[in-house]
């Protein structure tokens, strides 16, 4: 029994914390829904995020419980070693495809954040390029002003 209780400390960590986070997900999904000044494709990308998110989240649960059955005492993996390393190259195959996920997500947000700040600036070019040229015209107003107030 006293061999058993990382694997229940561990596994129960993983679900509390995999618990925890799809409540995260779930809170932030809800005000998104709710934003109004979400353009479509934010609201996509975000509706992506949050599958990728609880999919990750849910998966932690799950490992979480594998590791606490699969760390019982009542498991036959004495007699059948077999089984032992099948079930625990599951749980490693799963775990492998949560830091898939993770990744996958990381790099949509990043590719996502890449692309918003490109088009910020994009926008400043063009607002200083206008400003420009509005200092410009001003300039050329005041020296027209000027010269036509010394002819006079």
């Amino acid at each position: 029994m006293t061999d058993t209780i990382p694997g229940i400390i561990v596994g129960t960590l993983l679900v509390l914390f995999g618990a925890g986070l799809i409540q995260l997900h779930r809170t932030s999904w809800f005000h998104r829904q709710h934003d109004d000044e979400l353009a479509d494709d934010d609201y996509q990308f975000f509706s992506k995020q949050y599958r990728r998110r609880m999919q990750t989240s849910s998966l932690l649960i799950v490992i979480g419980f594998l590791i606490v059955i699969g760390d019982s005492p009542y498991m036959p993996w004495k007699t059948s070693p077999g089984l032992f390393a099948a079930y625990w190259g599951g749980i490693l195959l799963i775990a492998f495809w949560v830091i898939l996920s993770a990744i996958s997500d990381m790099s949509a947000s990043r590719i996502r954040s890449t692309h918003l700040i490109s088009r910020v600036h994009n926008q400043q070019r063009l607002l200083e390029k206008e400003l420009l040229e509005l200092r410009k015209n001003h300039q050329k107003s005041v020296d027209e002003d000027s010269s036509s107030d010394q002819e006079n």
